[in-house]
């Protein structure tokens, strides 16, 4: 255990003696000095680290085995990033009278990478002509900001 974790053990225990004794300490003068010398012993435990790491430096030593990536967590987060991504631009091209259509998104971190629109039959503009498949893609490259190669429309 490093040195660091085990000051804060410390620190945790003493808080929970410090917590027990209160409660069981009797009402008057004893009570006074005994809190006082609790008060004294928390301080010389907080205390007590500081000229090691004023001398040595600050070293919280984290080794691969207590540090660890949570890969499952980080591969929802960014699910739902895409998940959000793909609503607000299924959200622009219904502003701009393209109902019914689906939008995928592949995303490389925060930068979108690619996008997929599936048109469903039952998509047509609102006023009343087809779906043009090229301008969908111009909307959705113009929306992430990326090449008209990267926007892929089916359906």
């Amino acid at each position: 255990m490093s040195s660091f974790a085990a000051w804060g053990l410390t620190l945790l225990g003493l808080a929970v003696i410090c917590t027990v004794a209160e409660m069981l300490l009797p009402q008057g003068k004893t009570r006074g000095v005994i809190r006082s010398v609790m008060a004294t012993l928390a301080v010389l435990v907080i205390v007590t680290p500081l000229p090691n790491l004023i001398k040595n430096g600050f070293d919280f030593d984290f080794t691969a085995d207590t540090v660890k990536i949570d890969t499952e967590y980080i591969k929802y987060s960014d699910d739902k990033r895409g998940e959000y991504v793909a609503r607000a631009a299924k959200q622009y091209l219904k502003q701009n009278g393209y109902d019914g259509v689906e939008v995928f998104v592949q995303m490389d971190g925060y930068k979108v990478k690619s996008v997929t629109a599936k048109i469903s039959d039952s998509s047509i503009m609102q006023n009343g002509q087809h779906i043009n498949n090229s301008e969908i893609k111009k909307l959705l490259a113009e929306y992430f900001g990326i090449e008209k190669e990267a926007v892929m429309a089916y359906g």
